[in-house]
C-alpha cells in the first residue's frame, strides 16, 4: 500500500511535469530571420567655408543639428551651433594681422521652410518644425529666402560670430528620417589689408 501511495504521487509529478513541458513546446518553435534595426551615429565636426579667391578668411558653420522625439523644445546651442569667422592665412596669420577692416554679411535659407521632408524620398510631404535663431533673432518660415542674419566684422571677438540656436517645436508622427538643409551665404562688404 505504501508502494502503491508513492507510485501515485511519482506519477502525478511526472504527468505535471509532461503538461508543463507539453505547454513550453511553442516557445522551442523553429526561429524566424532576424529582425534589424539602424542607428545612425554621427560625430560633429565644423565645417569651414573659405572666403572667395585671394582672400584669407572663411566661416566655420555647423556640420549638422540632429533632433529626436526627446529634444522637443529643448534648446540646442554651443559653439557646435555657431557661425565663426576664421582666418585661413597661409603664413598662420590672426584676421586682425591680414586684415586692417573686414566685414561680412550673412543671410541664411531653408530649403523646407524650417520643416522636415522624409529623408528616404518617400512622401514628399512637410512635417515637424523647428526654430532656428541667430543672435536670438527667431529665423521665421516666411523668411525661407536668404534672410539677413547679421553682420561679422573683426573689430570685437564677440562680432566674429553668429550664436545659433535651434528648437524642436513639433514632432513628426510617422517613423522614418526627416531632414531640412539650411544654405548661408557670406558676402565680404568691406575688406582693407593690413598695411
Amino acid at each position: 500500500m505504501f508502494n502503491n501511495k508513492l507510485t501515485k504521487k511519482v506519477l502525478s509529478i511526472t504527468s505535471a511535469i509532461a503538461i508543463m513541458g507539453a505547454m513550453a513546446i511553442p516557445s522551442l518553435a523553429a526561429p524566424t530571420d532576424p529582425v534589424k534595426g539602424n542607428v545612425q551615429v554621427l560625430y560633429t565636426s565644423g565645417n569651414i567655408i573659405p572666403g572667395p579667391d585671394g582672400t584669407s578668411w572663411g566661416v566655420e558653420i555647423p556640420s549638422g543639428v540632429s533632433f529626436t522625439d526627446a529634444d522637443l523644445n529643448v534648446e540646442k546651442k554651443g559653439a557646435e551651433y555657431d557661425l565663426r569667422l576664421v582666418s585661413l592665412d597661409a603664413n598662420g596669420k590672426k584676421l586682425e594681422d591680414v586684415y586692417q577692416a573686414l566685414t561680412i554679411d550673412v543671410k541664411v535659407s531653408s530649403k523646407n521652410a524650417y520643416q522636415f521632408t522624409k529623408a528616404n524620398g518617400g512622401q514628399n510631404q512637410k512635417s515637424g518644425r523647428y526654430e532656428y535663431k541667430a543672435n536670438g533673432q527667431i529665423v521665421q518660415a516666411t523668411d525661407a529666402t536668404d534672410k539677413a542674419i547679421g553682420t561679422m566684422d573683426i573689430t570685437a571677438t564677440a562680432k566674429r560670430e553668429i550664436k545659433g540656436i535651434f528648437t524642436l517645436k513639433e514632432k513628426i508622427t510617422e517613423k522614418g528620417s526627416y531632414n531640412d538643409v539650411l544654405t548661408y551665404t557670406f558676402t565680404q562688404t568691406a575688406a582693407t589689408p593690413k598695411k
